[in-house]
């Protein structure tokens, strides 16, 4: 219902621009928004893709509309938000010219989804901001947005640039004088008189004879490792051969029945994770969540996801690795390794594991 209201607003601001031929401009823009919302819907700040339509009616007041369509993360977890804006509202300019200031309100309508769920808001919003028009018709466009959820009693706010384009606006061309210059005579300079003097041959010297420092079989013109160890094989360059071996730790942390609670004890079995992570810095983990197969598959998929997000905030807000080299997997009941008709098999179930691989170059000895 409250998108048909916003189509039909909509609707008649098309119909009542166009019937306005005294004002013929419209003009379309681009850009980009970002959002920072109420504390109480505890999101991350997004970046939005704004498209927006411009209908003027007289100097002051014009008609808008624009749609907004962004993705928000949940704070502390792996869920994600898609949300689309749709609003429609009124512009009035604050002064002619080509820098205008203007104040606008208008209602919109919000929708969000997430995992399959769809759920909207109406909004009404007040916005302050400024246009600059040049003379192609290229308009820029910049303004701060209040917006208040008639639904949750919520306030956000938002910033928003773009670039647009006045459809019809005429511009008037300069007029530039064209100045046609005398042309300039240069004298030509008499050719100064070159002497040729003949180069003395200077006495070949004998070449030194090559030298190996190292003692690493490659002369020192060549070698570009000085000072290599003699335990050390070396390639032509004189530099050590490398050798390229795997070395990999593994995290495995248990969790009580039904719980995605850490125990402290586990601190010191994924503080070895950190410090190989810290040690080789392009290492990146998989943390895996699983459960046992009490309960359904659905609250077992939730639960697996909260045990693996547990152990990655752990290794950011505690050992601090970085939260782009962490990625964190709930299976639920999916893949379990022990059987789960006996408490004990259940227990070796209820787990976060991770491996994490680096490889470490060596220097192969003679």
């Amino acid at each position: 219902m409250k998108k048909t209201v916003l189509m039909a607003c909509l609707a008649s601001t098309v119909s009542v621009a166009a019937v306005a031929d005294e004002y013929p401009n419209f003009e379309a823009y681009l850009g980009a928004g970002t959002y920072m919302f109420d504390n109480e819907r505890d999101l991350d700040e997004p970046v939005s893709l704004e498209g927006g339509l411009e209908l003027p009616l007289n100097e002051v007041v014009s008609l808008e509309a624009w749609l907004s369509d962004y993705s928000a993360d949940v704070k502390d977890s792996s869920i994600e938000l898609d949300a689309r804006r749709l609003a429609v509202g009124a512009l009035f300019h604050l002064k002619e010219g080509s820098t205008r200031p203007f104040i606008s309100a208008g209602m919109g309508d919000l929708e969000f989804e997430a995992s399959g769920v769809e759920f909207s808001e109406t909004l009404v919003h007040l916005g302050l901001g400024v246009k600059k028009y040049f003379d192609s018709n290229i308009v820029l466009r910049g303004e701060l947005i209040a917006m208040n959820s008639l639904d949750n009693e919520l306030t956000d706010l938002g910033a928003r640039i773009a670039v647009g384009y006045a459809f019809g606006r005429s511009v008037s061309a300069p007029v530039v004088e064209e100045v046609v210059a005398a042309p300039v005579v240069k004298e030509k300079a008499p050719e100064p008189v070159v002497k040729k003097v003949e180069p003395k041959p200077e006495p070949v010297k004998p070449a030194p004879a090559p030298v190996d420092t190292d003692k690493d079989g490659v002369v020192d013109a060549q070698d570009q490792c000085p000072n290599t160890s003699p335990a050390f094989k070396v390639d032509a360059t004189g530099c050590p051969v490398m050798l390229i071996e795997k070395v990999e730790i593994k995290l495995d942390v248990k969790f009580p029945n039904n719980s995605s609670v850490l125990n402290k004890d586990s601190y010191a079995e994924i503080q070895k994770v950190a410090d190989f992570m810290n040690e080789f810095d392009g290492t990146q983990v998989t943390v895996e969540g699983h459960t046992d197969s009490s309960g359904s598959d659905a609250y077992n998929k939730m639960l697996s996801q909260r045990r693996a997000d547990s152990v990655k905030n752990v290794l950011i807000k505690q050992f601090n690795i970085a939260p782009e080299r962490i990625n964190a997997v709930g299976y639920g009941e999916e893949r379990p390794i022990a059987d789960n008709t006996s408490s004990e098999g259940r227990a070796l179930n209820r787990r976060v594991v991770g491996v994490v691989e680096a490889s470490v170059k060596k220097a192969a000895t003679k």
